[in-house]
This record gives structure tokens, C-alpha cells and sequence, in this order.
């Protein structure tokens, strides 16, 4: 592929949003028609997520679908059998954005999105970097997140160990934007993982090849998409830009930093259950990741396929082939992010789609957002025990 088809953002002004579209999801899914001329905003609830996703996925390539990729076997280990059994899972997005409690994790600093024209939520990526001088969480207790979510029958959980914004909640030897240059140098993975551990649940991380702090003077900052124009593109304080591809050399620099990152998460930690890709570009392949952790499960975003596929927010109609899985968020009228107000959608909401994700063989990965401390609301503690008294009848 050339440069454009996969670094970044910085495809997208060089190739259309249409022809990307059917990348994302071939899967027929229940949402809203868009139609000439409709407005983003008055789809009603499927048709927005579903939009939402949409975008967002063609803007950081993520693939999601078998179609036109090569022969994939899924993994058959007998560990990695699990994923197959129908569970929930709660997915946890922390990082940066929670300092501002204003914009969301990462796509705050993107200008001009269809899907948040509110100003207040929107911040330049040059103050956004700067939220890494803030970051001093106080209260990070994943054990206790971890316990509830296990004790409501939670089989296992994900956390945003990097985000698009390219902080990594680690100290990393690849880089300069992690946190053992920032938050006291502390490692916010390792006790997330041992709280998996301690608690029955399976240890899934998340990890994002599209690193927007790496690639901070070759992409731009501004939406591209479809009914966009390709100019201008924005930089680090949302001023217009000329924009020119990023060399070989930049993208084999880039491709080099997941390598060494993904490394340091599957060899540092001991046994991880699932590793969870959100885009491009595909800097190693499946079976070098099999090498290093042999009854992972690996989801399909990154190189197009995986022992699974996991549409966002939005349920397929038919129950798909093979393991498939519903990532969704729990709090009303949020990002993925800590933003606020922060409020829980209400036990009979999740239910309901469970159960639809239950009915179609799939699992659910419901995402919560601790705060910049580094803890979730009474109200996250007092659902999920409503939830879990439910799930138990």
C-alpha cells in the first residue's frame, strides 16, 4: 500500500472516504440511511453511533472485517477457548482527557468533528499534550473497579493501555510520552492486570497503533471525511497547514514504536487473554504476536482479521460468523472518555442489550470512565451491583 493507506489521519485527504467506507463494516447493521442532504445530528440514536463509529474508524483505518483478507485460522489454543463462551466484559477508556473532564479521550483535539460541535469539548492538541503535566492520579484503584465488575459476574475486562493520543500509561523504552516521563513514573498497567488476576478476570488490553503525539507534525488535527473539503489541514494549535506525506523513513520510525510498545505489554506482564487493536498501520503480524503469547485472542482491527470482530454501539441484525463481540459505554450521553456530567445509564438499559448481544451469540464489553484521580462514581459501584443481582436472577 502506499503511504496514505494506512499512516494516521493523513490518508484520508488523499483518498476518499467512500472508498474506505465498506472497509469498516460489511456487516448489514441496523442503523438509519443517511440520505442526500440529512443532518449528522437528526438521525436519531442507532443511526448516530453507527455514524459516529463509521467516521471515526476511516479516520485511524481500523479494520474490521474478514472480507478480502487472507486464509485465518482462529486461535485454537485451548486457553484462548474462553472468548467463545458468551461473557460480558467491561472496558475501561482512562487517560489524559480525564484532567480536563471537558473533551474526550483523544478525538477532543480533533477540530471541526460532525458528531461534537460544542467548542467547550474541543482543545487544541499542543494544551491536550500538555495535560501530561497534570496527570497525577491519586485514587487509581483498579482492584476495587475490578472486584465489583467480577463479583456482577463479569468474565473479563479491557483497559485503553494507549490510547490515539499516543500516551501509554506505562513507563515505555520507546518514546518520550508515557508515563515514566510523566505521574511520577508510576505504572498504571501492572496493577490493573494483578487486580484482573486477583479477581477471575481475564486480562485484555487495549492499544492504539495510531499515535497522534508521534505523528503530531505529519497529520492533521482538522476532520477529513466525506462532504469535507481536503483543505485546510490543521495543526498543533487548529491553525491551516500544508500538509505533506510522511517519508519511508517516518513510517518504518512509526511502525518500529508499536513493535517495541506491543512487545513491552506481551513479554513484561506475564499472560495476557486478549489484545485489543483500535487501527492502523499493521506493524506485526498475528503470528508474532501468537510467538510471544500463545493463547491470546486477538480482535481484527488492526490487520483487517482476528479470532474476532467487534462492532461499536451498534447490533448486527443476524448473528455474524464466528466469535463476535458488542463494544458499548455506559454512561448516558458520553464519549469513551471521563467527561461531565457523568451519569449511568440505567440496569434495564444494559439488560436489554445484553440480551440482544446474548440472543446472537456474542459478547458485550460495556466501557466505564474513571475520573482524573482515577476512580469511578458511587453510581458505577451501586449499577453494576444492580446489574449483577439481575445477571444472578
Amino acid at each position: 500500500m502506499g503511504n496514505g493507506d494506512f499512516y494516521g489521519i493523513w490518508f484520508l485527504s488523499r483518498f476518499s472516504y467512500e472508498s474506505l467506507h465498506s472497509e469498516v463494516y460489511p456487516l448489514r447493521l441496523v442503523r438509519y440511511d443517511e440520505g442526500e442532504g440529512t443532518d449528522f445530528h437528526e438521525k436519531g440514536f442507532v443511526g448516530h453511533m453507527s455514524e459516529i463509529a463509521d467516521r471515526q474508524h476511516a479516520m485511524i483505518h481500523s479494520k474490521s472485517s474478514f472480507a478480502g483478507q487472507r486464509p485465518f485460522r482462529r486461535n485454537e489454543h485451548p486457553e484462548a477457548q474462553w472468548f467463545g463462551d458468551g461473557s460480558m466484559g467491561l472496558f475501561v477508556h482512562w487517560g489524559l482527557s480525564s484532567v480536563s473532564a471537558k473533551v474526550d479521550l483523544s478525538w477532543g483535539m480533533i477540530a471541526d468533528t460532525p458528531w461534537d460541535t460544542d467548542p467547550e469539548r474541543k482543545m487544541m492538541p499542543e494544551a491536550y499534550f500538555a495535560l501530561a503535566e497534570r496527570f497525577r492520579p491519586r485514587a487509581y484503584d483498579p482492584d476495587a473497579w475490578l472486584k465489583a465488575a467480577s463479583d456482577a459476574g463479569f468474565r473479563y475486562a479491557v483497559l485503553t493501555t494507549k490510547h490515539h493520543d499516543g500516551f501509554a500509561l506505562w513507563p515505555s523504552r520507546h518514546g518520550d510520552f508515557h508515563t515514566g516521563r510523566f505521574a511520577d513514573a508510576a505504572d498504571y498497567v501492572r496493577p490493573y492486570i494483578e487486580a484482573c488476576r486477583k479477581y477471575g478476570l481475564k486480562v485484555g488490553l487495549y492499544y492504539s497503533p495510531p499515535d497522534w503525539y508521534f505523528q503530531r507534525h505529519e497529520m492533521s488535527f482538522r476532520f477529513q471525511s466525506k462532504g469535507t473539503p481536503e483543505s485546510p489541514h490543521y495543526g498543533l494549535r487548529h491553525e491551516p497547514i500544508d500538509l505533506a506525506p510522511p517519508s519511508a523513513e517516518r513510517i518504518e520510525a512509526h511502525k518500529k514504536h508499536i513493535r517495541g510498545q506491543i512487545e513491552e505489554l506481551l513479554t513484561n506482564y506475564g499472560t495476557i487473554d486478549l489484545l485489543w487493536f483500535d487501527g492502523g498501520p499493521e506493524a506485526l503480524s498475528i503470528e508474532d504476536i501468537r510467538a510471544m503469547q500463545p493463547s491470546i485472542v486477538v480482535n481484527s482491527r488492526m490487520h483487517g482479521y482476528g479470532d474476532y470482530e467487534t462492532p461499536e454501539r451498534t447490533m448486527p441484525e443476524r448473528a455474524p460468523d464466528g466469535w463476535w463481540e458488542l463494544c458499548d459505554i455506559w454512561p448516558e450521553g458520553s464519549g469513551w472518555g471521563y467527561t461531565e456530567p457523568h451519569r449511568y445509564q440505567p440496569t434495564e438499559w444494559v439488560l436489554s442489550r445484553w440480551a440482544q448481544v446474548k440472543a446472537l451469540g456474542g459478547n458485550y464489553l460495556i466501557n466505564v470512565a474513571p475520573n482524573a484521580d482515577g476512580e469511578l462514581p458511587p453510581e458505577y459501584y451501586e449499577r453494576i451491583r444492580e446489574l449483577g443481582a439481575a445477571l444472578r436472577g
